[in-house]
């Protein structure tokens, strides 16, 4: 950060890997008078110190001085006031405090069901995303609605996007773990139509569930009507066995039981303890499209002792938002593999795109800007 004087105005540059980062320093260590001047890439010999640089000002004649001559005095006027305009545009659009009304993209972003930090984080790498535009008049620092409103969802479409992946794969023996009535047991057997018989590969079913007798001959009579192998196993040893058994080729697909809190101490231990250890075996956790974010991520948190590999999610056709789904995947940094949308089998499921989640998300975003503009 190099200052310097010029007039009664002091003048510092400062480096951050984000506008609105090198902003905050700013006005930490200038106060809240500190006047913004002008903002843009760094240049090579400054990469090092931040991504971006900013530049601001301090009218130091506001301290007790000797007046300035007379000369001087309407061109420091006009300058004040081009920087106190410039001020009030960067509060605006880079620093809203807890007083003004989300940006447009943030609202639609909480709307969805993504969580304020998150929905912050978006709001503000899109306006850096704008800004850095090669059309952008480099003195200043557009106001969101000066963008037209297809280049505004354009942006925001392609920074969701960058946080999080999509992994619609399945590993030769796959295991399907998550909280109770997620819908494990009807998501395998999607799997095993979609990933196993319409592809022509053989499958074979596998039932680790122990706790839930009902659950076990659901999966009996799917395996029978689809005409697959079906065998369930009793401890994790036997899983081990039944793995190891298992044809070369085969894809194998094992339920596991729904394990909340209290069963995962006495129950899911075990398991996890098994099949983190398994590199042959490809974990997913199953999660519902309809849970608030908060219990998701303590659920995905939860389940992260199975080392899982990818995420599922189920019931979208209960909820139009996929703020949970790219949530999570944001937070977790898992990716995305498939999505559910009903109890139809096979036809309920689809793999994962980002352009089916992130399209959900941003959808009202147009109208939304349209009205603001």
């Amino acid at each position: 950060m190099t200052p310097a004087e010029h007039s009664h105005i002091r003048v510092k540059s400062y480096f951050a890997s984000t506008v609105p980062d090198a902003i905050e320093v700013a006005r930490n260590e200038l106060g809240a008078d500190a006047l913004f001047l002008n903002s843009r890439a760094s240049p090579p010999e400054a990469l090092h110190l931040g991504a971006f640089e900013v530049v601001f000002g301090v009218d130091t004649a506001q301290r007790p001085a000797e007046p300035a001559p007379a000369e001087h005095a309407t061109g420091l006027d006009d300058l004040r006031r081009s920087m106190d305009e410039m001020r009030t545009l960067i509060r605006s659009v880079a620093m809203p405090s807890s007083h003004n009304r989300p940006r447009p993209i943030e609202q639609v972003l909480l709307d969805a069901g993504l969580t304020p930090a998150i929905a912050e984080r978006i709001a503000e790498s899109v306006t850096n995303r704008l800004n850095r535009r090669p059309v952008l008049e480099i003195s200043r620092a557009r106001k969101i609605h000066e963008w037209d409103p297809d280049s505004i969802v354009q942006e925001t479409i392609e920074e969701i996007e960058s946080l999080f992946t999509v992994k619609p794969e399945l590993g030769r023996i796959t295991a399907l773990v998550g909280p109770p009535g997620t819908g494990k047991t009807t998501t395998l057997v999607k799997l095993a139509v979609t990933e196993g018989l319409l592809k022509r590969r053989p499958v074979r079913i596998v039932s680790a569930d122990a706790e839930r007798i009902g659950a076990v001959e659901q999966l009996r009579s799917y395996a029978a009507i689809l005409g697959v192998p079906f065998e369930r196993v009793e401890s994790p040893a036997g899983l081990g066995q039944t793995v190891d058994n298992a044809p070369e080729g085969h894809l194998v697909l094992i339920d596991t039981p729904g394990l909340g809190p209290a069963l995962f101490e006495s129950v899911g231990m075990d398991l996890a303890m098994f099949l983190s250890r398994r590199q042959d075996i490809d974990t997913h956790l199953v999660l519902t499209a309809t849970t608030r974010p908060v219990d998701i991520e303590g659920a995905a948190k939860r389940f992260e002792a199975f080392r899982p590999s990818g995420l599922i999610f189920t019931r979208l056709d209960e909820t139009g938002s996929t703020g949970s789904i790219a949530g999570e995947a944001i937070r977790s940094g898992k990716p995305v593999t498939w999505i559910c949308g009903g109890q139809l089998i096979p036809e309920d499921i689809e793999p994962a795109s980002k352009r089916r989640i992130v399209g959900a998300l941003v959808h009202q975003l147009p109208a939304l800007l349209r009205s603001a503009a």
